[in-house]
């Protein structure tokens, strides 16, 4: 799959992502699914990231899905939290609702900087970045 479309692709798998909420989904369908769409998510963006890192791509490109990479271990990583902490019910109970506002705000994160790595890597790969000749500007 070429480039520009895994990264459009991860925009997309993103929004599923919080659209399929479990409680949305019911228990049983929801949690499977947003635990696969979620480990996806993570493969993904690792792979965006280093795909970016091998390019001559401009550096903020770089950076931004490096970050995007580490907010989607951020949120893994709270997801299981926020599963251990169910798990454990009331002696954890405290702590769901911080679990789950850090895991809506890394997923929304992650939506927005991945739309911004896609746009940004689509204008740079058909040369919008370049500079105009400087007789044209003036026109």
């Amino acid at each position: 799959m070429q480039l520009w479309n895994r990264l459009y692709n991860t925009v997309w798998l993103a929004f599923f992502s919080c659209v399929l909420i479990p409680r949305w989904m019911g228990p049983y369908a929801g949690i499977p699914i947003h635990l696969l769409l979620g480990l996806a998510m993570l493969f993904l963006t690792q792979g965006n990231a280093r795909r970016l890192a091998s390019l001559a791509v401009p550096l903020r490109l770089q950076r931004i899905s490096r970050v995007t990479a580490g907010f989607a271990i951020f949120q893994a990583a709270c997801g299981i939290a926020i599963a251990a902490a169910k798990h454990l019910g009331a002696k954890a109970a405290w702590a769901v609702p911080l679990l789950m506002g850090m895991h809506l705000v890394s997923a929304l994160a992650i939506l927005s900087q991945a739309s911004s790595v896609a746009t940004a890597f689509d204008m740079w790969e058909e040369k919008e970045f370049e500079m105009r000749d400087s007789s044209k500007k003036d026109q």
